[in-house]
């Protein structure tokens, strides 16, 4: 990340939705927020989620802007003045729930890893349980899953791993073979959990999902590209989910929108 790019960008953000929320100019107020889309895709693909981006751009920038634009076309362009009271009052009630929104987000903002810290929860693993390692460290370093590590690790309602590898001195990778074995979905074992020594005490961690995804993503599906593998193969199924609502949204505005006897 460039921080002055990331700051310019996000303060031309925020006056643009200042902007979208204000003007009286539907049309321009549409303008306005196609603007504010493809900036944010260029924040999504500055922040290496080019996935997003393009689908911020595609989606946000293009098609929701067409699709305002032709509703704008079957309504009035400009806003009508609000003369109901209890109408008007909503745009107060409105700042109130931002603000304490805006509080909330800040609060948790401090338990946000770093970005691109690749030892974060969500990149790498999140600890457990810890236990005494005097009773088990013995049986690790054989190569043994110790009974107590066992029932420690289903008792905290995960699955009992089935092996255990020596990576270095006081670090281990447990690991469980998968019930389709016989199949040639996972033909090996996958390691779900580390486990390290500190002091007196065995920290056990369960590994992200991220980490045998980028680990084994290549060679399960022959596909360089991270992104493309994420999105084609692994999550085949929500990226088509995701297609068929979009196809869906956009044929509804099409027949919503028609003119009698035309498209």
């Amino acid at each position: 990340m460039i921080p002055s790019i990331d700051i310019a960008l996000l303060s031309i953000i925020v006056v643009l939705a200042i902007v979208a929320i204000t003007v009286k100019d539907l049309l321009a107020a549409t303008m306005v927020l196609g603007v504010y889309s493809f900036l944010m895709a260029m924040v999504w693909v500055e922040m290496h989620s080019v996935d997003v981006g393009f689908t911020e751009a595609a989606v946000g920038a293009g098609a929701t802007t067409a699709f305002l634009i032709a509703a704008l076309s079957r309504t009035a362009r400009h806003e009508k003045e609000v003369t109901d009271k209890k109408t008007k009052r909503l745009p107060a009630v409105a700042l109130v729930f931002i603000i304490l929104l805006g509080v909330i987000f800040v609060y948790i903002a401090e338990d946000i890893p770093a970005f691109g810290d690749s030892d974060s929860a969500p990149n790498k693993y999140v600890k457990l349980f810890s236990m005494d390692a005097d009773e088990i460290e013995n049986d690790l370093n054989q190569g043994i899953v110790p009974e107590k590590l066992i029932g420690s690790v289903k008792e905290a309602g995960f699955q009992a791993p089935t092996g255990v590898i020596n990576l270095r001195k006081g670090e281990w990778d447990a690991f469980i073979i998968p019930e389709e074995t016989t199949q040639h979905f996972y033909p090996k074992e996958q390691k779900y959990y580390f486990i390290k020594k500190e002091g007196d005490k065995l920290d056990v961690y369960r590994y992200s999902l991220i980490v045998r995804w980028v680990e084994e993503g290549k060679e399960e599906t022959e596909v360089v590209n991270m992104v493309t593998y994420g999105l084609a193969d692994y999550r085949s199924y929500d990226t088509l989910g995701e297609t068929a609502v979009i196809f869906t949204a956009g044929v509804s505005v099409i027949l919503l929108l028609r003119r009698r006897g035309k498209l």
